[in-house]
């Protein structure tokens, strides 16, 4: 039987009619539309009309028309290019009325777009690990996606009865609220999206959403289906999120520190209970706005702090400033303030958000150490002994004017120098041990007499106490040399000596004794 021209040309699908030599003898209108041809085709070779065919079908085709069996399947081909083509086809025959097989019946499509999506559509659900579900209550079946069985860690075969899904989520809460959630979506097909715990059947605890939709016919549940994710990942850090921020909202309690929010479009001014403590009002009377915050800094910090806002809402640095606010009682109170600008898509300030503690204790402190520091800086300077602070590796890093004085030196032309380069070679030695022992903790602080060598290369004794300074974090940071010039008492205690024994030897010159310059220059203590 051959179906009519005009009948088949109508046809709504890609179908070609073939003889049994594989010419074309009609093909519907869907068939020219799909692969882009022309009429010109009818009474041609389809192998030689489409030569870029699988060769699966050309098989399946040439099989049918020897056999009458009937084919369906779909298979690539790769074309020279390199490009990958998808076909999917079914293939059948027309027989006589004494059975024999006249023509060849073939539909075939082009389904490279639809094997790409089904491909990415997988893809995106191993990505999200979403799988699907079904339970079927009429014939009391359920049906689980491969990635349904993955995340409960089950055999690619495993088919379970609605109990045993259910019992797969952790007992207590969880298995509770899916019994509840599954009966009341079968009486009264209420459907459901909730976040649960499952155990895995290999024993791992796993956080999933799970959601059902129930399927009404006639007033009575016939089919659930839904999907099911595994949020394990994100879910477990949603709670570990909201631990930090229960610790951060403890911890600000307990430092004082306040968090604000100010509205830059709308000028609205939000304080969580923190800042009314730290500013020493009450909420209700807290009129919001920038004008109110304004209205509590002291007038001589208002300019600057209102100009390092305006600075951070443009742009040109972020807010981290410190001010004073007045209380109402009068006290004065140091404010330290940071803050975020949040800005649009165009870099327009829409909002700061940011935070306030009160470091008044703090400032007093520095204040106070401040001005220990300048009473120490004045004793060091104007100190009639010579001092030094002196790194690890020697070298000075600071000098006071008497210290100069003794050794011929300016101050800057000290600071390029380390004590072993004016050091004696025969004083080294011990003044290096000694200091050694400082470093190992086995003593604090040393004193001795010793010679150094002054600008012209004069020996200069000195009286040497030597006392370590450490970081807060209990290590050497640097020496605190006291230096005095005892080099008066010396040449007296000689004339003395020399006047008493009659020995009336020349000085053998200092020059001879030791160069200006020592290369002993490396410090055995150095701190690596």
């Amino acid at each position: 039987m051959t179906i009519p021209h005009t009948r088949f040309r109508k046809i709504p699908v890609p179908l070609a009619l073939l003889s049994t030599t594989f010419e074309i003898i009609d093909v519907s209108e869907k068939w020219l539309g799909h692969f882009n041809l022309s009429e010109d085709i009818i009474g041609k070779n389809l192998f030689s009309s489409m030569p870029d065919l699988p060769e699966e079908l050309v098989l399946d085709i040439r099989n049918c028309s020897s056999t009458g069996n009937y084919s369906s399947q779909r298979a690539p081909v790769v074309l020279k290019n390199g490009e990958i083509i998808w076909y999917e086809w079914k293939v059948d025959v027309l027989e006589s009325d004494n059975s024999n097989i006249n023509e060849v019946l073939l539909v075939l499509e082009d389904i490279t777009e639809k094997k790409l999506d089904e491909a990415l559509s997988l893809k995106s659900e191993q990505v999200a690990r979403i799988g699907g579900w079904e339970v079927d209550l009429i014939h009391n079946t359920i049906y689980w996606s491969k990635i349904t069985r993955e995340i409960h860690e089950v055999e690619d075969d495993y088919i379970p009865t609605l109990e045993q899904g259910i019992s797969f989520y952790k007992e207590g809460d969880s298995r509770d609220t899916i019994t509840r959630l599954v009966q009341n979506g079968m009486d009264k097909g209420e459907p459901w999206d909730v976040e649960l715990q499952i155990v895995t059947f290999k024993g791992k605890d796993l956080w999933v959403r799970a959601i059902g939709e129930p399927e009404i016919i006639n007033g009575q549940c016939v089919r659930i289906t839904g999907t099911f994710q595994d949020i394990d990942r994100r879910k477990k850090a949603e709670i570990e999120y909201k631990k930090v921020s229960d610790r951060l909202m403890l911890a600000t309690d307990k430092s004082r520190i306040g968090i604000w929010e100010l509205d830059v479009t709308n000028d609205e001014l939000l304080w969580d209970s923190n800042m009314f403590n730290l500013y020493g009002i009450k909420e209700s009377d807290f009129i919001g706005g920038y004008k109110a915050w304004e209205t509590c800094v002291l007038p001589e910090d208002l300019e600057r702090t209102t100009k390092e806002v305006q600075d951070a809402i443009e742009g040109k640095k972020t807010l981290d400033t410190s001010f004073r606010i007045t209380w109402s009682n009068g006290e004065i109170r140091w404010i330290k303030a940071e803050a975020t600008v949040i800005r649009d898509v165009k870099g327009n300030a829409l909002k700061m958000i940011g935070i306030n503690q009160d470091i008044s204790e703090l400032k007093t402190t520095q204040l106070q150490l401040e001005k220990s520091e300048e009473s120490l800086q004045g004793a060091f300077e104007n100190s009639s002994v010579g001092m030094a602070l002196v790194a690890l590796d020697g070298k000075f890093i600071s000098v006071n004017q008497s210290l100069c004085r003794s050794l011929g030196y300016a101050e800057n032309e000290l600071l390029e120098l380390t004590f072993q380069d004016i050091t004696h070679p025969d004083d080294l030695q011990i003044d290096l041990s000694l200091l050694h022992q400082v470093i190992e903790g086995k003593r604090r602080t040393y004193q001795i007499e010793k010679r150094y060598f002054d600008k012209n290369g004069q020996i200069v004794y000195v009286l040497l106490t030597v006392t370590a300074v450490k970081n807060w974090q209990g290590e050497i940071s640097h020496f605190i040399s006291q230096i005095v010039d005892i080099s008066a008492r010396i040449e007296a205690e000689k004339k003395i000596k020399e006047h008493t024994s009659g020995n009336h030897r020349p000085e053998q010159k200092s020059s001879e004794l030791c160069p200006h310059r020592f290369a002993q220059s490396s410090f055995p203590c150095r701190k690596s």
